[in-house]
């Protein structure tokens, strides 16, 4: 496959540490120096998901040859769409004006998604033999947090991003998968409320109102629990991913790893033998951006430089708890 460009789209309302810490309670050098944030986007009034991810795309046209006409596939990885029914992939192609030949769906993945759904989108283009795909990240968590809540709201960020992908023997092969899930520890990211076990709606309910407290429509993080995880198991990873590959540590040029805080990446990194010059940040100026961090990434790798003959491991760990990590090899 061929990874062509990438696109962003970003709010354009933006908080500073001292704004989070305000609002959250949280010592801003804590957000600043542990967290990592600086800066973040936010979604705006009347914003939402979708707004982002057209924002993303267009972006992507702008600055290639991209057409969408010429795009048979799209998947859009989220947990939180506008809407629960339908799908986000579908009003985004209508948007874009789109073909209607078009296959298109969702993928509910978090912070392990982008590289489920790179994986999926290399796989299902191949099957069908479909020449384009755009794979579009976007978890806008500011719609779902307290603000009030120190574990949430001072560490997460909205923005989206979108992949133009051609299948084929193209310049970017994606090497050395590695995938797992602990749903043991799914009760640490977790909404409590809305789904099928304590519904919004239900016909088993006279007034039709579920019965709950509205914090439970609330995201909660543990994250002693994500980062005890995260350290415990993804260094594994790593070393599998490079094992199926053939390659060691030393053969990767860029780690392009989830954001999840500044102070887990920078643990994990030590943990696992990571040189902080090809270690890739930007927690500080957009927080985690969920299953956008690793194309947000890559995006500014692409832009800064030709990655003409060069590895970059991208990995990403959290909501499932899962993960997933691959090197991408772009040819010379």
């Amino acid at each position: 496959m061929s990874i062509e460009a990438i696109g962003r789209g970003l709010p354009q309302r933006v908080e500073t540490a001292e704004e989070i810490a305000a609002v959250t309670g949280a010592d801003p050098d804590f957000i600043r120096n542990k967290v990592g944030i600086q800066s973040r986007h936010i979604l705006g009034p009347g914003e939402t998901g979708l707004d982002l991810a057209e924002q993303a795309v267009k972006d992507l046209v702008s600055r290639s040859d991209c057409n969408l006409s010429d795009i048979g596939l799209l998947i859009f990885v989220t947990q939180t769409p506008d809407q629960r029914i339908p799908h986000n992939a579908a009003p985004l192609a209508h948007r874009l004006g789109m073909p209607t030949t078009l296959a298109s769906f969702d993928l509910s993945l978090g912070c392990s998604g982008f590289v489920y759904g790179l994986s999926t989108m290399e796989a299902f283009l191949e099957a069908q033999g479909i020449e384009q795909g755009i794979l579009v990240t976007c978890d806008p968590y500011s719609r779902i947090m307290a603000s009030n809540d120190k574990a949430t709201n001072a560490v997460f960020g909205d923005a989206a991003a979108a992949c133009w992908i051609r299948r084929g023997s193209g310049s970017t092969k994606l090497k050395g998968l590695d995938f797992g899930t602990d749903g043991s520890g799914a009760g640490a990211i977790q909404i409590e409320a809305g789904g099928g076990a304590a519904p919004l709606v239900s016909l088993d309910i006279p007034e039709g109102i579920a019965d709950f407290d509205r914090d439970a429509l609330r995201l909660k993080m543990n994250g002693r629990d994500v980062f005890n995880f995260v350290n415990g198991v993804i260094p594994k990873s790593f070393n599998n991913s490079l094992e199926k590959a053939g390659l060691e540590l030393g053969d990767i040029d860029w780690f392009a790893l989830h954001q999840g805080s500044a102070f887990m990446i920078q643990t994990l990194a030590k943990r696992s033998d990571i040189p902080s010059e090809k270690l890739r940040m930007n927690i500080g100026q957009f927080g985690n951006t969920v299953s956008s961090t690793i194309p947000l990434l890559l995006s500014d790798l692409m832009n800064e430089q030709s990655l003409a003959g060069q590895r970059v491991m991208i990995s990403g760990f959290g909501v499932g708890l899962s993960w997933a990590t691959g090197i991408l090899e772009f040819n010379v």
